[in-house]
């Protein structure tokens, strides 16, 4: 396959053992050949064999992932995701297969269709550099953008030009924790401590984030332990 760069972005105070986590437990799982980055403004605090970048626009909050689509991005395939999910299992099987989609943007669907996009920033698979018009236009506009509801996915969602949503053709890929797997008791929710188990990612967006989570089995053996 092309060269591949598995890409998150941590910055401000959000904690760094979760990109170390991240990257380590998708090295652990996956048998691809894969570099590993991660865009923060704290390098030092990074696990070996992961290489910083600075973020070219530091920006607040979710805006700083419009650095993906900077054109100063290292070259080949990017697939980013979300800090906060949880891989339960190897997934190479549906990266391989979004080398082979020809849209210029390989991701999944928002769990909410937020705002009326379908478009989720949480995991993205694309070509490094083809998408820096929308950085650009970033950098130009920020100050009207910064805050904006909606945030990252559904301002940049409707500018690319093809997208092709993975877990049309996966729908085990990814579930999302609050929406997906939350489970109904008489007036309240609970988490299950049990899930489907082709399910091979768990994404924890929102509260609570798996640090919190060390009584459900399957975010302690794939995140406490990692």
């Amino acid at each position: 396959m092309s060269k591949l760069n598995l890409v998150t972005v941590c910055t401000d105070e959000f904690p760094m053992n979760y990109p170390n986590k991240l990257h380590r437990q998708f090295q652990k799982l996956s048998k691809l050949n894969v570099s590993h980055y991660c865009i923060t403004d704290r390098p030092s605090e990074l696990s070996y064999g992961i290489e910083p970048i600075t973020p070219f626009k530091k920006s607040q909050g979710w805006w700083n992932k419009i650095n993906l689509y900077s054109n100063e991005m290292p070259s080949g395939k990017i697939l980013y995701m979300d800090l906060d999910i949880v891989i339960l299992k190897n997934f190479d099987t549906e990266i391989l297969a979004m080398e082979k989609y020809n849209e210029s943007m390989c991701c999944v669907t928002d769990a909410t269709t937020w705002m009326g996009e379908t478009f989720s920033s949480s995991l993205m698979y694309f070509e490094s550099g083809i998408h820096a018009h929308i950085f650009d236009r970033f950098v130009k506009f920020e100050d009207q953008l910064v805050g904006r509801k909606g945030g990252d996915q559904v301002w940049a969602g409707p500018q690319f030009a093809s997208v092709q949503y993975v877990d049309n053709d996966f729908p085990y890929l990814k579930k999302n924790l609050k929406f997906d797997l939350l489970e109904k008791h008489e007036n309240t929710y609970i988490i299950p401590h049990l899930i489907d188990e082709r399910i091979k990612l768990v994404d924890c967006g929102g509260k609570p984030k798996p640090h919190e989570l060390d009584t459900v089995p399957y975010i302690y053996q794939n995140w406490h332990l990692v």
